[in-house]
C-alpha cells in the first residue's frame, strides 16, 4: 500500500512539473510577443510624429512624399 501512494505522489509530481512547464513556455511566449508590440507601437508613435499629419493639407503632394521619403529613411525602413 505504502508503495502505491508513492507511485501516485510520483506521477503527481510529474504531471505537476510538465503542466509548470507548459505554462512557463506560455508566459515566455506572450512576454515576447508583449516586447514586439511595443517596439511596433514605439515605431508607429515615431512615424505619426515625424509624417505631421496634423499639416497634410497645407503641403503638396511632392512635399508630402518627400516627408515620407525622409521618415523612412530616419528610422531605417527604406
Amino acid at each position: 500500500m505504502k508503495n502505491l501512494k508513492k507511485f501516485f505522489i510520483f506521477i503527481a509530481i510529474i504531471f505537476s512539473s510538465i503542466g509548470l512547464y507548459i505554462v512557463l513556455g506560455r508566459v515566455n511566449i506572450l512576454r515576447t510577443e508583449s516586447y514586439k508590440n511595443k517596439v511596433i507601437h514605439d515605431y508607429a508613435k515615431k512615424l505619426k510624429g515625424c509624417f505631421d499629419l496634423e499639416n497634410k493639407n497645407q503641403r503638396r503632394i511632392n512635399e508630402s512624399l518627400d516627408l515620407i521619403k525622409y521618415c523612412m529613411k530616419e528610422f531605417g525602413i527604406d
